[in-house]
C-alpha cells in the first residue's frame, strides 16, 4: 500500500525550488486597502463643450410659461429657434422612483417635429403665487414625509424648501441623475436649468416678502433636519454643493445657472457665485431683463459681460411687456444685444404677437423679434 502524499520526503534541492517559486505563485495576504478610484471632476468649459452632442444655435427662446405652454402656433415663428419649458419635480416624480415624463416629452415633440430646439429648467422652488398648480408644491410630498424641511407661506400656502436640508439635497441629487439618464446628450436639448433655490436666492422674495412681512424672519430661524440655520456661509457652500453635484452628473448637456443677489440680505454673492458656476462650466445669466437696464456701461451689466467671454449667456425678461414694467419689446431686444446674450426667454404673449397669424398679430412685434433673432444668432 503506497504512502499518502503528505508522506513523502521532499530533497533538499526540490525544498528550495519550493522556496523560491512560491511567492510567485500564492502571493503573501497583504492588509493594504485597495486604492480608492479618483473623484470625477467636473468638466471645464471646453470639455463639457467638446462632450456636447452638435453645436447648439444661439437666439431666441419662447418662454412656455402656463397656460401658453402648449401652443402649437409659437413653433412657427420664423425667429425662435426653440422653447424653454419649466419642469416641477412634485410633477415628475410623484412617488420616489416612480416617474413621468409624459407631459415632458410631448411638448419636446412638439418643437422637435419643427425642428426646433428645447430648453429645461427644473423649478426647485416657487413663491407659489404663479397659475401653475405645481407652483404651490415643487418638492413632492414623499419628500417632505423622509423629513426634508420646508417653510410655509401662509400668503401664497406654498412650501418653501430649506435647500441646504441634507435629506433634501440627497433626493434631488437622484433626481438629478434621473433627469440625465434621460436628457443628457440628447441634441435637441439646448440646456438644462438647475439653479439651487430661487435664482441662486434662499426663496422667492419679490411677493412673499411683500405679502407676508414676517416670513423673512421665519425662514431664517428655521432648523433644517440636522439642525443647520441660514448663513450667508451656509448658502454659498450649499449653492457650490449643488452645483457641483449636477455638474457631476450631467456629462455632454450643458447646464445653466440663473443668478440673483445670493443671499437672504447683506452683501451680495452673486459675484462669487457667478466666478464659481462659469468654473464648473456652466452657463449663467439672470432673469428680469427690461428694455432700460444691462446697457453697455450698466454697472449691472459689468461681470456678465466679463462672464460671457467665459461661457454663454441666458436672460430672461422681466415680465410680458403688457405688464407695463418691461418697456418696448425692441428696447428689451437691443439691451439682450448690449450684454452678449447667446439666448433670451421672450414671454410668450410677446411671441404670439409677433406670429403671423395669431389674434393680435402685431408687425412691429415680428420686427422686435426679427432684430433680436439677428443680433443673438451672430453669438
Amino acid at each position: 500500500m503506497s504512502a499518502p502524499f503528505w508522506s513523502f520526503k521532499f530533497s533538499r534541492a526540490t525544498l528550495k525550488l519550493i522556496a523560491l517559486f512560491a511567492p510567485l505563485a500564492w502571493p503573501a495576504p497583504s492588509s493594504a486597502q485597495p486604492p480608492t478610484p479618483p473623484r470625477a471632476q467636473p468638466l471645464s468649459s471646453l470639455d463639457r463643450e467638446s462632450f456636447t452632442t452638435a453645436p447648439q444655435p444661439a437666439g431666441l427662446l419662447f418662454f412656455a410659461s402656463y397656460p401658453q405652454r402648449d401652443n402649437d402656433a409659437a413653433t412657427t415663428n420664423p425667429h425662435i429657434i426653440g422653447a424653454l419649458h419649466t419642469i416641477y419635480w412634485s410633477n415628475v416624480e410623484p412617488r420616489e422612483g416612480q416617474f413621468d415624463w409624459a407631459d415632458i416629452d410631448q411638448r419636446l415633440a412638439r418643437w422637435t417635429s419643427a425642428d426646433k430646439k428645447t430648453a429645461l429648467r427644473i423649478m426647485w422652488s416657487s413663491s407659489g403665487n404663479w397659475p401653475e398648480p405645481a407652483a404651490k408644491h415643487p418638492t413632492p410630498q414623499w419628500v417632505l414625509d423622509k423629513g426634508a424641511v420646508t417653510v410655509h407661506s401662509n400668503s401664497s400656502n406654498t412650501d418653501i424648501p430649506l435647500i441646504w436640508d441634507p435629506i433634501y439635497r440627497k433626493y434631488a441629487a437622484a433626481f438629478l441623475r434621473e433627469l440625465a439618464r434621460k436628457f443628457d446628450g440628447d441634441p435637441n436639448i439646448v440646456f438644462i436649468d438647475v439653479t439651487p433655490g430661487a435664482e441662486t436666492n434662499p426663496y422667492r422674495f419679490r411677493r412673499i416678502n411683500v405679502q407676508e412681512p414676517d416670513f423673512k424672519q421665519r425662514f431664517a430661524e428655521a432648523n433644517a433636519s440636522d439642525g443647520r440655520k441660514y448663513s450667508h456661509e451656509l448658502w454659498l457652500e450649499t449653492i457650490k454643493q449643488a452645483v457641483a453635484d449636477a455638474s457631476g452628473i450631467f456629462k455632454r448637456t450643458r447646464l445653466l445657472v440663473t443668478l440673483n443677489v445670493g443671499s437672504l440680505d447683506g452683501p451680495s454673492q452673486m459675484q462669487a457665485i457667478g466666478d464659481y458656476c462659469v468654473s464648473q462650466g456652466c452657463y449663467v445669466g439672470q432673469n428680469g431683463l427690461r428694455g432700460n437696464n444691462y446697457a453697455k456701461d450698466s454697472p449691472r451689466a459689468s461681470p456678465f459681460l466679463a462672464w460671457g467671454r467665459q461661457t454663454k449667456l441666458y436672460f430672461e425678461m422681466l415680465d410680458a411687456t403688457s405688464a407695463g414694467t418691461t418697456g418696448p419689446l425692441i428696447d428689451v431686444m437691443k439691451r439682450a444685444e448690449d450684454i452678449g446674450c447667446d439666448y433670451l426667454g421672450v414671454y410668450a404673449a410677446d411671441v404670439l404677437k409677433g406670429t403671423l397669424g395669431q389674434l393680435g398679430y402685431d408687425p412691429e412685434y415680428a420686427s422686435a423679434l426679427e432684430y433680436g433673432a439677428r443680433a443673438l444668432g451672430k453669438r
